[in-house]
């Protein structure tokens, strides 16, 4: 597989498929459709502008914008002349602060950058000035009157620009991409992922995952992220499936609707939010109905444990849950389009509560695990898939486990360093060719791997017991009163925890039972908000021993975000920073 290179690889994906939906997206309130070949054409055509302007291979280009067709466009355009893509975090609502952005530009020397809208374009105009570098800076949206210092994307597509000049020899270990990772501690390293780690992890993830042709897949999570740009794009594109761009995150559930996915892929918090949403609605019915669901999970739980087990089902609990499929769990499945054949979750450690109830209403739900240094790792499969594991690994990937019960990788998935950090790579990677994650792990007894924490994260108590602080902050926040938590208690002897509310439920509840109050801050300051987030707690972690519970928490206002420093570009917390920033409010927990 040395000879391919992405674009090479989607190229003959082309010549299977090209009369076939390649991509949809919304325009003018409807979704349209883009063919292989339609994109193929865009593709060289923006090839061969962004050539005579001078990209040529090893030259670092960015891509700054939300997921769309174009931003699929611009990276192969790139990819075909043997660039290198830059990809930069940016979601509707929310996005990395000027500073961080001109760090990822002058670290990579980015000389070309595709931005999303003038929005986004003022962000380049305030740091242009610190960016040596960068000479061309070319909108996808771009104001009708007054023109600015930037080159527009459609006059890039034109056809009369498809002839491409000679391009020099690009194989399969050249570097395909360098992805900046906003690290839980540390200024972000960027990551180099050559088109052999990206083809070999898709072309397994199409084996694992049963990709065909006939699959659609909405696309939400950013393209920044390499969970959503592997699995997500480069997957679907290899095996011939389409994309569906949803409008932005807030859509989701509507563009689903007419986009109907067969595949979803997920990160837990958008899965809880899901689950909370449904339960609201669910808690909110008449009495006959909640008592009707809950009966059906009990029944279909049952079932399915004992499917599980391999033991016999009595004929009573078979014709019981045939009637509760087609009450119940027909209602769930129908959401999202009612299409929906695999979800497969990432980046997070899953809730395995949640993913047990949406199994037992049919939906089959798999977690995998990787990172930006790896792209994925494992995953589980429809057939053998175990909850609370991870999965058995991908095509020629090794994992065993270290010291410290380390969990360690090494075959074609795994990046090829860290870009300009010599030093850092050689910590990561050993000299026999075994990457670091720094995450802890085990086999079960059928070889699947189990997540168990994350070595820096650990909590050791004063009185030496060790703590993973993740997977107790999983249950907590399966609560629909609470946003986001973070457990602190390094060197002290109880747990406490910083507790986000969930804003919406919090003043829903305080209508509900009268509580007065003038603003949202004056709300989180009264007792009963105290006791039900109290409540929300225990009842998360009864049965959990006494050292993992939590003795004191603290409610915040604000939340955890990409934007203020305290969650990665993958959605995990920077705890030094939330440490640091509510240092004197922890103090006074103790």
């Amino acid at each position: 597989m040395m000879d391919k290179t992405i674009y090479k690889t989607f190229r003959d994906s082309v010549e299977k498929n090209r009369d076939r939906i390649a991509l949809m997206y919304r325009k003018e309130g409807k979704y349209q459709g883009m063919t292989y070949s339609s994109l193929l054409n865009s593709i060289d055509s923006v090839a061969a502008s962004i050539q005579k302007l001078g990209v040529t291979k090893g030259d670092t280009v960015a891509i700054l914008s939300y997921n769309r067709p174009e931003w699929a466009i611009a990276d192969m355009a790139v990819l075909k002349l043997g660039g290198i893509v830059v990809p930069i975090y940016h979601m509707p609502g929310h996005r990395l602060p000027s500073a961080n952005v001109k760090y990822i530009l002058n670290d990579a020397y980015v000389k070309m950058i595709f931005v999303e809208n003038s929005d986004l374009f003022s962000v380049i105009e305030q740091i242009k000035d610190e960016t040596p570098s960068l000479k061309n800076v070319i909108l996808f949206d771009y104001p009708k009157a007054g023109e600015k210092d930037f080159l527009k994307f459609n006059d890039l597509k034109k056809a009369e620009h498809r002839t491409t000049e000679e391009i020099a020899t690009i194989t399969g270990d050249d570097i395909a991409t360098i992805v900046y990772t906003s690290g839980t501690t540390g200024e972000p390293k960027g990551v180099m992922l050559s088109h052999n780690n990206i083809i070999c992890n898709a072309f397994s993830a199409i084996k694992k995952c049963h990709f065909t042709s006939d699959d659609v897949v909405i696309s939400y999570l950013p393209l920044a992220h390499i969970l959503e740009r592997a699995c997500g794009y480069y997957t679907v594109l290899f095996a011939g499936g389409t994309i569906g761009y949803a409008e932005d995150l807030t859509t989701v559930a509507r563009d689903a609707e007419e986009i109907h996915p067969t595949v979803l892929l997920v990160v837990p918090r958008i899965v809880e939010k899901a689950f909370n949403m449904a339960v609201e609605k669910v808690e909110g019915s008449s009495p006959f109905k909640r008592g009707l669901v809950a009966s059906a999970i009990k029944n279909l739980n049952e079932l399915a444990n004992l499917k599980y087990k391999k033991k016999k089902i009595p004929l009573w609990l078979k014709l019981k849950c045939s009637i509760y499929y087609k009450l119940v769990a027909s209602k769930f499945r129908s959401l999202g389009g009612g299409r929906i054949r695999l979800i497969v979750s990432g980046a997070a450690p899953l809730n395995r509560q949640i993913a047990k109830i949406l199994y037992v209403f049919g939906f089959n739900i798999v977690e995998g695990y990787g990172l930006t240094e790896t792209v994925v790792v494992s995953c589980n499969t429809i057939e053998d898939n175990r909850l609370g594991t991870v999965g058995k690994p991908f095509d020629d990937v090794e994992i065993k486990i270290g010291e410290n019960d380390e969990i360690l990788v090494r075959g074609p998935n795994v990046m090829k360093g860290y870009y300009n950090k010599p030093e850092e790579t050689a910590k990561a990677i050993d000299k026999d060719g075994w990457f670091h994650t720094g995450d802890q792990g085990k086999f079960d007894e059928y070889n699947n791997l189990v997540i168990t924490g994350r070595i820096k994260e650990i909590i050791v108590t004063s009185g030496g017991k060790k703590i993973a602080p993740a997977p107790i902050e999983a249950k907590i926040s399966i609560s629909r009163y609470i946003e986001q938590v973070m457990l602190y208690g390094d060197k002290r002897h109880y747990l406490v925890a910083l507790v986000v509310p969930n804003p919406q439920s919090i003043e829903q509840f305080a209508a509900e039972k009268s509580i007065p109050y003038n603003t949202y801050s004056t709300l989180l300051t009264k007792e009963e908000i105290k006791e039900l987030i109290r409540h929300e707690i225990e009842n998360a972690t009864f049965d959990l021993p006494s050292y993992e519970r939590i003795k004191v928490f603290a409610l915040l206002e604000e939340g955890f975000t990409v934007e203020n420093g305290m969650l990665t570009l993958s959605q995990k917390l920077k705890r030094k920073n939330v440490v640091e920033k509510y240092s004197n409010l922890i103090e006074s927990m103790y």
